[in-house]
């Protein structure tokens, strides 16, 4: 009996210490690990921040989790084989995540990949019965395996422990009882780069940083004709590449591209007047004007203007007492300089003023305004007519008719009488050396006759 007893006694005492294994007592994820699945109840009896649980089984297993420190899952995440055999009788056969809170996030999936290679294991996550890493696991996975899925998929995580058994899951496993065995797995040694990229067209800026996980440390970096360090700063727009090898003679390889941004380009039409002024420079001409300017991020940006100048002709050509703008096509205002006015009703691309005086047109043209210098203009008075040899109008003051000698070098030639602003009233050939027109009608005023071919207007007043 007490031969038993201290049988008994060496198997409860061996069981309880391999049930106490801590792979690290301040880690903050706790596995559990079987083939046949069934119901695992998780007591969250102490107090372990963050907490992720991870959970492997080749049948289907159901998952209820309670205690005092519940709230402190974070994560529950399942990867195994999901079968429906249902060996512990239990009727569990889909996998299901129960009492988990809130707050907590829960996953389910079924035989992913495993990242680190074992050739005792499969290389898949679908179950696992032994602590063993050195022996074939008849198909199952090895615990190296399974701890580097969940380091990998739990980045930042540590393990706390791991329960593995074979047969099904009974009563409730305490997170605060530790597990059986720790596999202490190396990942496969890797390389990762992060990359600045420049923020500016053709700028040597950029950076990239490369960081090895996995492997046995010390690493070792080394950039293609660049610093033999983690980080490569200053770069220009290219490809690079770094290797990194660590303690254990493994080496790892990575690209890094530094891409060259988009020049900043912008390009706009503008219509002006006589100038435009461009980034503070004055611009008479048209035609295509560029200038650098700094974006608010400090980069060049070139701006391109398509510049058309409009300006206005202003010149006038003077035929004795005609003016004439030499602008055509254009909206034209006479204006009488001396007295600073408008001349009303003076709107044509010629102008003949009744009285002596300065003149000048102001002219609309293409959307732009610009005045002309001023003429002085000598209108010939009634004794000028009077003395021409070859025309004599009377009478003059003229009460209903008015008879225009002439020369009989002036016949056929057209006859004409005007008002001041040059508009056509009565236009006859001159048939004969004695012409008459019937003012009858006209209102009292001053008109003018114009002959073909004689610059001089012969002023008359009705």
């Amino acid at each position: 009996m007490k031969k038993y007893t201290g049988l008994l006694f060496l198997l409860y005492f061996s069981f309880y210490a391999k049930s106490q294994i801590l792979c690290n007592p301040n880690g903050n994820l706790v596995l559990f690990t079987n083939y046949d699945g069934g119901i695992l109840n998780i007591n969250l009896d102490m107090n372990i921040p963050n907490l992720k649980i991870g959970i492997v089984s080749y049948e289907a297993v159901s998952v209820n989790l309670s205690g005092t420190f519940v709230n402190n899952v974070t994560a529950v995440h399942y990867a195994g084989y999901n079968g429906s055999n249902n060996n512990c009788g239990s009727g569990v056969t889909v996998t299901s995540i129960n009492g988990a809170p809130v707050s907590a996030t829960t996953s389910i999936v079924f035989a992913p990949s495993s990242p680190l290679t074992n050739s005792n294991g499969n290389p898949s996550i679908i179950c696992g019965y032994s602590c063993s890493t050195t022996t074939n696991q008849g198909g199952c996975n090895t615990i190296d395996q399974i701890e580097a899925y969940f380091a990998n998929y739990f980045p930042g995580s540590s393990l706390r422990s791991h329960k593995v058994q074979y047969n099904c899951w009974s009563g409730s496993q305490l997170v605060s009882g530790g597990g059986t065995c720790c596999g202490n797995p190396v990942l496969p040694l890797s390389l990762s780069v992060s990359i600045v990229q420049p923020l500016c067209h053709n700028a040597c800026n950029g950076s990239a940083i490369a960081t090895a996980s996995g492997g046995q440390s010390p690493y070792l970096y080394q950039w293609t004709g660049g610093p033999a360090s983690s980080p490569y700063t200053n770069l220009c727009p290219g490809i690079y590449t770094v290797s990194v090898t660590d303690g254990a003679g493994n080496s790892a390889t990575q690209v890094a591209t530094i891409s060259n941004p988009v020049a900043i380009t912008s390009s706009h039409s503008q219509t002006a007047c006589f100038s435009y002024t461009f980034n503070g420079n004055t611009l008479t001409s048209s035609g295509t004007y560029k200038d650098t300017l700094l974006s608010a991020a400090g980069c060049d940006s070139v701006v391109t203007l398509n510049l058309t100048i409009n300006t206005v002709n202003v010149s006038l050509n003077q035929n004795v007492g005609t003016l004439t703008s030499a602008a055509t096509g254009a909206v034209y205002k006479w204006f009488n300089c001396s007295t600073n006015t408008l001349i009303p009703s003076a709107t044509s691309q010629s102008f003949m003023p009744t009285a002596n005086g300065d003149y000048a047109v102001i002219v609309t043209q293409n959307g732009c305004t610009d005045t002309s210098v001023c003429k002085t203009v000598v209108v010939s008075g009634v004794k000028e007519a009077q003395e021409n040899q070859l025309v004599s109008i009377y009478p003059n003051p003229v009460e209903n008719e008015v008879f225009i000698k002439v020369d009989a070098s002036l016949l056929g030639r057209e006859c004409a009488i005007i008002t001041g602003n040059g508009h056509v009233l009565l236009k006859q050939a001159l048939q004969s050396v004695d012409t008459k027109f019937n003012l009858h009608s006209f209102a009292k005023g001053i008109y003018f006759i114009t002959i073909e071919g004689i610059g001089t207007k012969y002023k008359i007043q009705k």
